[in-house]
């Protein structure tokens, strides 16, 4: 009786606050009796529902029962009680009414507010017409209201329409006990306490992934953006908690590369309510908490895992970072990052264990600590993840990411988190739920007209004193000047503003302007206030970038010179380009809000309203930043990849009044989109991906053995004599022959541990890894005349400002039509293609890039000149040095080349795709005789090609190198011939044999 008043007498100030208290009640674990077990008095927990025997509660469903309203009756279609607690509300329409959902919703929503007592214990409403069906939660608008979809591999005999489906997979009782008391959650979202039910999609990856954790695996799943990966995490996080899983109370570790996220995720898990939610603030906090024996959740970024406290107070976002090659493998060196990290880790310290073999200290050898990565991309691979690896040991690894796997992160992400994908979301499946809105792509090209005789007589008279070599440095640096042309800029700027005017702003909705860096974003904002000052609008606009110190940054410098000037000079302000630091969170939270009287205020003083129009960035808030009421993206920059997806999927959340979200292009992305959107459909598959990493390991042995062998004549320990091997190897080095060799042998070596990294095999050459690339810098900087050709800060400004005197922008040119949809890959291309009349330069272009691109990893030195002539070509009609029908015949002469080519090595009697892209090689070498010399040479190495497994045996492979490199001395220098052996080996192991 005691359980039977508290639960149905529970009081609270709204309709949520009691349900959220009776969903506490449900679930269990809060509420106990006072009992006499044995003539001993102990508190008994109550249970209210069976979760582990659904078949020992009590289901009732109910047909039109009549609910005692506030003006009158609620007549409810279905209710369906659980133990006498009505837990569900469902709603039937006919499937042939129109506006069915509409429908059902008004009477669900009538029903909560005429007979509120009745969904204080309700879990699931729900709207169903036999064609359709959508669930949601209690209070909430129509707009979150969800389908329910199966993959075709789950369907259910007999199961086959969408009011079925979700019947079955919300209602059959083990899984409607599962979601009430794992899948439930309440949010406090600005004081409101918000109630949310799960996605499908989110049920599905959390059960999968809980499934594959409990065998002892991780994996990836893969949600576009906008799917609530956050939440997800949350979801299991809460069932690896829960004891009947078999975890035994876990520590859970939130991942992140961004300390904006890192809060973002904490303040989420906190939010709606899980336990133990800690933030390591430091890299000893996060110590501590590893080392706490009890389980929790820590939220922390992959930076903590470095050295110091002194680091984790200054620690870079990993997304400010420039991606380079190989892992940015020099640059990290050189800003002492990794250097940083060698000294202490936590209180960890490195221990020797052989010369060359190193190990770090465990932080925790806990079995059941489990590790969920947010938005896993190359920032989680290279010494820092391999560090946490090394130092967690026993922990499981669960990717989440919004962008999927692209080929270049294959070989990394498949040994980092297992493997596998646990599930799949594409925005196909978003846009078709309504869980994000389609995006619409328009391509707006500026009008150049260039005075090139000008511009090169002045060009020549400023650099003319310059070698080719600088020179031809220098235009290529001219070329990418021409995007910051103010001209160029102006044009722009005012086709934004007509946009936006006619578009977006009509609708209340704003837009985000992506530059391609921070120089260019103020050159906007000050186009755009130009514009203003003419009359031309009045809107609203924000440059958000980061600046760092003064003394290093051009950008940074003026902004605090200008700040200090207008604190002395009242009258006479200047104007400052750039949000402040400080108030860059205000400004990016504020710009959520719509447009109205900013001086009206919400009842608890916050700002009701901002009129921000534009936010201007350029790499900051591409990721994880949701801000429903943007639109429109505008696009002036070159981005890639998961870089475009993640950009451009700023504009995809639904919002009030929001039917789809426009990319508006005037950089001329539209070939890496399609390539971009190749990767976004799903259709690669895990095999293509994903590579055993003992294929990749023999490889970084063979060329870790010949680095340390380049040095043998020195006879110091370069573990225990560290700097006294590099200043003996600096002047070892000093020939310029030799230091090209070091280069050689550096550049091979590094590039194997970047497709190592993250594996722990990797941690045996870190020692070595960093003592070379060390040496490296010390050498550049003992002879500065071997530094590369770099054009300096007054030459970019120069070349700046001979742009803008001779390029004019004359209008926007637009190239489609109308917007088109990027959802289907397919179609995208094919409108895209037949949208201008250029479609048969386009189609031509794409394809000779595609056989180029696939071609010229099999036989480089056939394909790489073409891959040069093709870019010739296209340079030459960007700058209307050759007319369109020039161009396509051109074209027409390469593809004839690679058909040819294709039949002359068959023609010589090579059978085989291994020896014609080998042919291909000595045609180079031996241009007499190429036919003798490709038999002579597979003659030399036949033996080694026979032993199974070749390809994974460094002393084969070594061999193998040896007497190639033999074979080639003749024709050039030992370098070079080791250098060639090197990249024939490659391409044998390339070209299957068959």
């Amino acid at each position: 009786i005691k359980a039977f008043d508290k639960i149905t007498s529970v009081q609270g100030t709204s309709l949520m606050e009691v349900n959220q208290q009776i969903w506490l009640l449900l679930r269990g674990g809060n509420y106990s009796l006072k009992q006499t077990v044995n003539g001993k008095e102990e508190f008994i927990p109550v249970v209210f529902i069976d979760y582990a025997n659904p078949e020992n509660n009590d289901f009732l469903i109910v047909n039109q029962l009549k609910v005692h309203g506030k003006s009158r009756h609620s007549i409810p279609d279905i209710i369906v009680y659980l133990n006498g607690l009505p837990v569900a509300v469902l709603e039937c329409k006919s499937p042939t009414a129109q506006c069915a959902m509409d429908k059902a919703f008004g009477d669900l929503k009538f029903y909560q507010e005429n007979s509120e007592k009745l969904f204080h214990y309700n879990q699931i409403c729900a709207g169903i017409w036999q064609v359709g069906a959508q669930y949601g939660a209690i209070c909430s608008p129509q707009a979150f209201y969800s389908v329910y979809r199966t993959k075709k591999e789950d369907e259910i005999p007999g199961i086959t329409t969408a009011q079925d489906t979700l019947i079955y997979h919300l209602f059959r009782k083990d899984i409607l006990l599962d979601i009430i008391r794992h899948f439930v959650i309440y949010e406090l979202d600005e004081g409101r306490i918000i109630k949310k039910l799960p996605r499908y999609q989110q049920i599905r990856a959390t059960n999968n992934t809980i499934q594959r954790l409990q065998q002892g695996e991780g994996g990836v799943v893969w949600h576009t953006q906008g799917s609530g990966k956050s939440i997800t995490m949350a979801y299991v996080t809460r069932k690896l908690q829960a004891s009947e899983y078999g975890f035994d109370n876990p520590t859970v570790i939130v991942m992140t590369d961004r300390k904006d996220l890192d809060r973002q995720i904490t303040n989420t898990f906190r939010n709606i309510g899980l336990k133990n939610v800690s933030q390591a603030s430091s890299v000893r906090h996060l110590d501590k908490l590893l080392r706490n024996d009890y389980g929790g959740i820590i939220c922390t970024t992959l930076q903590k895992f470095q050295e110091n406290d002194t680091d984790a107070s200054t620690e870079t976002d990993q997304t400010e970072l420039e991606e380079k090659e190989n892992l940015l493998i020099e640059k990290e060196i050189k800003d002492g990052v990794l250097i940083k990290i060698t000294k202490e880790l936590s209180g960890g310290k490195w221990i020797e264990r052989n010369r060359e073999e190193i190990k770090l200290e465990e932080l925790s050898s806990k079995k059941n600590l489990y590790v969920l990565v947010d938005e896993a991309h190359r920032s989680h691979y290279g010494f820092l993840a391999t560090f946490m690896r090394t130092v967690l040991p026993h922990a499981k690894f669960v990717a989440f990411t919004g962008t999927p796997i692209s080929k270049e992160d294959k070989s990394t992400l498949g040994e980092f988190y297992g493997g596998k994908y646990l599930d799949v979301y594409t925005i196909k499946e978003s846009v078709a739920d309504g869980a994000t809105v389609e995006l619409l792509y328009d391509e707006g090209i500026a009008k150049l007209t260039v005075k090139k005789d000008e511009l090169d007589a002045e060009f020549e008279s400023k650099f003319g004193h310059e070698s080719e070599e600088k020179k031809d440095l220098l235009k290529r640096e001219a070329l990418r000047k021409y995007q910051y042309s103010g001209n160029r800029i102006d044009v722009i700027a005012k086709h934004i503003i007509t946009h936006f005017s006619s578009k977006i702003f009509k609708d209340g909705h704003k837009a985000m302007l992506v530059c391609d860096g921070r120089f260019g974003a103020i050159r906007y904002k000050q186009a755009f206030e130009t514009l203003k000052e003419q009359g031309f609008h009045q809107f609203e606009t924000k440059v958000v970038v980061s600046i760092g110190s003064p003394k290093a940054d051009a950008i940074a410098k003026d902004y605090y010179e200008t700040v200090e000037w207008n604190k002395n000079n009242f009258l006479n302000k200047k104007p400052i380009w750039v949000v402040a630091p400080e108030d860059i969170k205000a400004a990016t939270d504020d710009y959520k809000l719509p447009y109205g009287n900013i001086a009206d205020k919400e009842k608890s003083g916050k700002k009701k309203f901002d009129n921000t129009a534009i936010l201007i960035v350029s790499d900051m808030l591409l990721t994880g930043y949701d801000a429903p009421i943007a639109s429109c993206l505008y696009l002036d920059k070159p981005l890639k990849e998961h870089n475009l997806l993640q950009a451009i999927a700023r504009v995809n959340r639904s919002g009030k009044g929001k039917n789809a979200g426009f990319i508006v292009d005037y950089y001329g992305i539209t070939n890496f989109l399609i390539q971009a959107l190749e990767i976004f459909s799903g259709d690669i598959r895990p095999d293509d991906i994903l590579k055993n990493i003992n294929e990749e390991y023999p490889k970084l042995e063979l060329n870790h053995h010949k680095l340390v062998e380049f040095f043998k004549a020195i006879k110091l320990d370069r573990n225990y004599l560290r700097n006294d091997f590099i200043d003996e190897a600096v002047r070892f080095i000093e020939p310029i022959d030799k230091r090209d060799d070091f280069k050689d042998l550096l550049k091979q070596f590094n590039k194997s541990i970047a497709i190592v990294l993250p594996n722990t095999k990797a941690m045996k050459f870190f020692n070595d890894f960093k003592l070379f690339n060390q040496l490296k810098l010390t050498a550049r900087n003992a002879y500065p005349d071997d530094e590369e050709l770099k054009v300096t800060k007054e030459e970019s400004q120069l070349l700046q400002t001979l742009i803008d005197d001779h390029l004019k922008a004359e209008g926007i040119e637009n190239l489609l039509a109308e917007p088109v949809s990027i959802i289907d890959k397919d179609k995208f291309r094919e409108e895209i293609l037949n949208a201008s009349p250029a479609t048969k330069e386009l189609k031509m272009r794409n394809n000779l890039k595609h056989v180029i691109k696939v071609g010229i990893d099999k036989s480089p030195d056939f394909y790489k000149p073409l891959a040069q002539r093709l870019e010739d070509l296209l340079k030459q009609h960007a700058e209307d040095r050759i007319t369109q029908v020039a161009l396509l015949k051109a074209f027409a002469d390469l593809q004839d080349e690679i058909i040819n080519h294709q039949t002359e090595g068959i023609e010589k009697g090579f059978t085989t795709e291994r020896q014609r892209a080998v042919y291909d090689s000595m045609k180079l070498i031996f241009a007499d005789n190429a036919e003798d010399a490709t038999r002579t040479l597979f003659d030399l190495i036949h033996r080694e090609l026979d032993i199974i497994g070749w390809e994974t045996k460094a002393m084969v492979l070594f061999d193998i190198e040896k007497k190639i490199s033999r074979f080639l001395k003749t024709q050039m220098t030992q370098p070079e011939a080791k250098q060639k052996a090197l990249a024939l080996i490659d391409i044998i192991k390339k070209n299957r044999d068959a």
